[in-house]
């Protein structure tokens, strides 16, 4: 069985009494926004969290786009995990239109450590797309990906993993829990895939 962890949302009062005065008001905004204030961070503590390139992934799907669209989520997948600081897709883009890079899914190591250099990257990630099935026809989406991770400075694989996940496989009890759209399939799939990444 999975346990599901639901979204905490967080609501903002006003302050809406006409009776309060000015001299009330002020010290209680400046406590509030005092409050609130997050704590700088260690000098170090962004150079200790890797910087990752994400280049799009080779599709063998017949799914116009499968590629762009499962390293698109991997981009805010790895964002919003916060164990990982991500390179601007538009640098990316770039990058691969200066070098005529036009092969997606395998880089050279010369090209990778060019990349690494000029973007200031530590390690970049790629992979295959093999299935991205909407499930229009069979009613299930179908997802599989293959990715991997490389060290930008010398070339090293640092991980790999390959994930597939229909949308029944999320099933609790009944139809409870069943994923009926492709692109939240990839989501959970890509998620599972970040997790996993030491």
């Amino acid at each position: 069985m999975r346990r599901h962890e639901g979204s905490g949302l967080r609501s903002r009062s006003r302050f809406t009494g006409k009776g309060l005065s000015l001299s009330l008001v002020l010290p209680l905004l400046f406590m509030a926004c005092c409050a609130i204030s997050p704590k700088p961070l260690p000098p170090d503590a962004a150079k200790q969290i890797k910087k990752v390139a994400v280049l799009p992934f080779y599709n063998l799907t017949g799914q116009k786009d499968a590629g762009k669209i499962v390293a698109d989520i991997f981009v805010t997948e790895m964002f919003k995990s916060a164990r990982f600081r991500v390179e601007e897709p538009g640098n990316i883009a770039q990058f691969m239109i200066q070098e005529r890079m036009d092969t997606v899914g395998e880089i050279e190591i010369e090209k990778l450590k060019i990349l690494g250099r000029r973007l200031d990257v530590d390690e970049v990630l790629t992979g295959t797309v093999e299935e991205f099935d909407d499930g229009i026809s069979s009613g299930v989406p179908i997802v599989s990906i293959t990715a991997r991770m490389i060290d930008s400075n010398s070339g090293r694989l640092i991980w790999s993993a390959q994930n597939k996940k229909r949308g029944d496989d999320y099933i609790i009890v009944l139809d409870l829990g069943e994923v009926r759209s492709v692109t939240t399939l990839t989501q959970k799939v890509v998620r599972e895939m970040i997790e996993a990444i030491k």
